[in-house]
């Protein structure tokens, strides 16, 4: 029964690292489709255009490589990404909300209070966004854990396991 359990979750993990391979591609195509739309005109939008670009050249080569290593079995080091855009994501969907629930409570309150309760949604959000990094980091160690032996888990050292 161990063994069905074992496949399940490498298939699991295969599953993410292909995930994390299309996003990182998905970067790519981004960035190269930014590079069409740079505004020439505004030095300032320029210079925001093209740290952008960067940022995102760099975040898919931080994600496809990992990932194709994770894929063949050799290195696990792209659930910290994985994580981390999780958290990142789950972030960029909250912000919007809570800035409107912010803003229909403080709309009679002093400058004071609105920044209080803005800071203090601000480290909410953030406090939110660390847990779901480390739940996320938790439940991928422990799918990692139950996909390959822990002796078989090395960073440095290929895994035994050809597919």
């Amino acid at each position: 029964m161990a063994q069905p359990k074992k496949n399940i979750a490498r298939l699991a993990l295969q599953g993410i690292s292909i995930l994390g391979i299309l996003l990182g591609f998905s970067f790519f195509l981004g960035a190269i489709a930014m590079i069409f739309s740079f505004q020439k005109d505004n030095l300032t939008e320029l210079c925001f255009s093209l740290f952008i670009l960067l940022w995102m050249l760099v975040l898919g080569a931080f994600l496809m490589y990992p990932s194709y290593k994770m894929l063949r079995g050799r290195s696990f080091e792209v659930i910290k990404s994985i994580s981390a855009f999780l958290a990142l994501t789950s972030f960029g969907f909250i912000v919007p909300f809570t800035e409107n629930i912010t803003n229909s409570v403080t709309r009679e309150m002093s400058i004071a209070t609105k920044t209080i309760v803005d800071l203090a949604s601000f480290l909410l959000l953030v406090l939110f966004s660390v847990l779901v990094y480390k739940i996320s980091m938790k439940l991928l160690e422990r799918l990692r854990v139950a996909a390959y032996s822990p002796e078989e888990i090395s960073e440095t050292q290929n895994s035994t396991d050809k597919q």
